[in-house]
């Protein structure tokens, strides 16, 4: 090869290696500014939530703080978050982005979904606004910021991935139990705020993190949060009904392994005293074995249909349920020893979630249970 050819051939590899340079240095310029303008737009919508729990008896329940965040909807100053960063404050307050401090007003909660509509003062606006996005259209994989204020430490973003989409394993019931999982860290004081996507909308509200774990955060569907949110500000809370039981669906590989009257429909493994389902009757179940590391109660009735509706897998179920109306009668036919038998079942409301002691500040942990989310775990229980 003639010097001439290699001095072109080093300045042809030279001029694309810089171009190639420059054009990454463009685009990670691009998205820094993007990210930039995002932050500037969505910390003023977001606010700081103190809440301080008082006790009847301080000795055995002492004074407690919490804290969180909420985004701001509207220029009524109305303020979506998680029901477990407000849920029984004696007194809640908002840091705004500007420094100011407010008291917040409790419009509505609802432990079962862990959403929280408050207000601001509207003599305090004019409020800085986030859009809300479409949680059903996001994909794993696409980016995704956290706005918050960790610890009180002052207004952040934190950025990173949608890594998974669908339910958590566990406990299932009237709530849609569909849940965002993201990389973007999720600290206390995180609770209870935005995630977004990279238009700047509101696709989830931040709500746990897994213990023991790294980058794994949990975020509610903004979608979820639209379902309840106009009945939270009519109502100031959700109306679900109610039968009082709980229980499985047996599979017929299950249903093989035991030598006693099974039937494909729902496993009573619990009624609730007072309940609608211990009026009418029902039975639940005695007998606690384990099946490939499962807990099942064996012995309780076997719910067949709801008002001449099949019940023979969860979905059924819950379809059913979702169309029921508090203070209508139904029909519930269900299996006791082999035998089949009917009997009558007033649909009630389901009566509000008793909290015990201080709700945890903070962001709660799925390993430990937190508000609003199903316990970990297998069997496909259900609860309603």
């Amino acid at each position: 090869m003639s010097r001439q050819a290699l001095l072109i051939g080093l300045i042809s590899v030279t001029a694309c290696t810089a171009g190639t340079f420059s054009v990454a240095a463009v685009r990670n310029d691009s998205e820094d500014e993007q990210t930039v303008g995002l932050y500037k737009r969505l910390a003023p919508a977001t606010v700081f939530l103190s809440s301080v729990y008082t006790s009847d008896h301080p000795m055995l329940d002492p004074t407690a703080t919490g804290v969180g965040a909420g985004f701001i909807l509207d220029q009524d100053g109305t303020v979506l978050t998680n029901a477990h960063v407000v849920e029984r404050a004696s007194a809640i307050t908002a840091t705004l982005f500007d420094g100011r401090q407010v008291r917040m007003e409790v419009i509505g909660s609802d432990p079962e979904t862990d959403l929280a509509v408050l207000r601001l003062p509207r003599d305090k606006g004019p409020y800085a606004t986030v859009p809300l996005g479409d949680s059903d259209q996001l994909q794993v994989g696409q980016r995704a910021l956290v706005v918050g204020s960790p610890f009180g430490l002052g207004f952040t973003l934190t950025s990173g991935i949608i890594s998974g989409l669908g339910p958590l394993p566990g406990k299932r019931g009237l709530v849609d139990s569909r849940i965002i999982r993201t990389t973007a860290p999720i600290n206390p004081g995180n609770s209870g705020g935005p995630l977004v996507d990279t238009q700047g909308r509101v696709v989830g509200i931040s709500t746990a993190t897994l213990v023991g774990a790294q980058n794994i955060g949990f975020a509610i569907p903004i979608n979820k949060a639209k379902a309840v949110m106009a009945e939270l500000k009519q109502r100031g809370r959700v109306s679900r009904p109610w039968l009082g039981v709980s229980g499985k669906f047996p599979t017929a590989e299950f249903i093989s392994l035991f030598a006693m009257p099974l039937g494909q429909g729902f496993l009573v493994e619990d009624v609730e005293d007072g309940s609608p389902a211990a009026d009418a009757g029902l039975r639940a179940g005695t007998l606690d074995i384990v099946v490939q590391g499962v807990p099942w109660i064996l012995g309780g009735d076997i719910v067949m249909a709801l008002d001449g509706s099949p019940i023979r897998t969860p979905g059924a179920f819950l379809d059913t349920m979702k169309g029921m109306l508090v203070g209508r009668t139904i029909e519930v036919e269900y299996l006791r020893e082999g035998i089949r038998h009917r009997t009558a079942l007033v649909v009630r409301e389901h009566p509000p979630k008793t909290w015990k002691g201080t709700p945890p500040p903070g962001v709660p942990v799925a390993g430990a249970r937190p508000f609003g989310f199903p316990p970990w775990g297998g069997g496909g229980f259900l609860q309603f």
